[in-house]
């Protein structure tokens, strides 16, 4: 049975997701079937403001990302690569502009992920974070 308490997080976090992460994914899509790079960067910054303000209704919460939201994140950015990737070797009219968008764009997403990780675990516990060779660990990105 969930709480009130988790209720409301998941619907705060998912009203987010709803509205940044629509709008920013239209940016993109826009901005490369219309050769504007400011359209891709722009839709990148509402995916970096989206994850910020995760971070924020987490702590309002005092919870931590749940496991179905690690994987979520990680199979979107991965699609995301690909299809990116995909599109622009295809030669598919990917533009130089378009394509250094793009990879700034997924840069930004990736220095996000990293800057959590360091903020929340600090250094070694972040590089401990990839590796498994200590054994159980403390503390997961999940917790």
């Amino acid at each position: 049975m969930t709480t009130l308490h988790a209720t409301h997080r998941r619907l705060a976090v998912a009203s987010n997701w709803a509205l940044c992460g629509s709008f920013g994914l239209c940016l993109i899509l826009s901005g490369f079937a219309l050769a504007l790079p400011q359209a891709i960067l722009g839709g990148f910054a509402l995916l970096v403001a989206a994850f910020i303000a995760h971070l924020v209704i987490n702590r309002l919460f005092r919870q931590s990302f749940t496991t179905g939201e690690v994987v979520t994140g990680f199979v979107a950015f991965g699609v995301g690569v690909a299809s990116f990737l995909a599109t622009a070797l295809a030669g598919s009219g990917v533009g130089r502009t378009q394509f250094d968008a793009g990879l700034a764009g997924f840069a930004s997403l990736v220095l996000c992920f990293l800057a959590y990780l360091v903020t929340k675990f600090g250094l070694k516990g972040a590089f401990s974070q990839f590796h498994g060779s200590s054994g159980a660990r403390e503390d997961t990105l999940a917790s």
